[in-house]
């Protein structure tokens, strides 16, 4: 075999190589870990309930540059937290904020009832901005909501956050995922939780 031929072939089973990996290669969801505060504020015998709501105007949640690092992301995302497994189950945004935010509610002792919660305090999460971008060889991201707390509507909490993570981009999207996980957790970390208690008349 000549130099030429043996070139041409490399370059055909290298084509071919690529080809397999392209057809073998599944939709998949993204992995978030999301970390827990350290030691909460405990806030034993609370009951209420819970709802989050997708309000952002641009409900994508990559930019163009940053949806060619995620090319197969089914839209899903799977959850895990620093105190537990991680689970199979998968999310959309909506649902990815409110089961980590319930998980953050459970370290300090707050029961979320999804049953009867017309007769309990309601927490509501309005999602703003949820966004990952990518400039370069950094992935940068934005994370922003309004919540509110009350029983009625006579006494009612209200707080808005802003959430930021930045981080290098490394090969593959491992980065990415870890700061969606970041993103989330200085989102959901920054809500004081306990002065929304305390300013909807809910704690002593």
């Amino acid at each position: 075999m000549n130099r030429s031929t043996r070139n041409s072939f490399v370059f055909i089973l290298a084509g071919l190589l690529v080809a397999f990996a392209a057809a073998c290669a599944k939709p998949y969801s993204v992995k978030v870990l999301y970390t827990l505060p350290e030691a909460p504020q405990q806030l034993q015998g609370q009951k209420i309930g819970l709802q989050v709501e997708d309000r952002r105007a641009d409900k994508s949640v990559f930019s163009e540059k940053a949806r060619s690092e995620f090319d197969l992301w089914n839209g899903n995302f799977t959850l895990a937290t620093n105190e537990g497994e991680a689970s199979s189950q998968t999310y959309d945004l909506q649902d990815l904020v409110a089961t980590a935010l319930k998980e953050r509610l459970k370290a300090m002792q707050v029961e979320v009832v999804e049953d009867g919660a017309e007769a309990l305090p309601v927490m509501r999460v309005a999602i703003e901005q949820f966004k990952i971008d990518l400039e370069g060889r950094t992935w940068y991201a934005g994370f922003a909501y309004r919540a509110r707390l009350s029983k009625d509507s006579s006494k009612i909490a209200r707080e808005s956050v802003n959430g930021k993570a930045e981080r290098a981009k490394i090969m593959g999207r491992g980065g990415g995922e870890k700061l969606i996980g970041e993103l989330l957790t200085d989102g959901l970390n920054k809500l004081n939780v306990s002065k929304l208690f305390e300013n909807a008349g809910l704690t002593q």
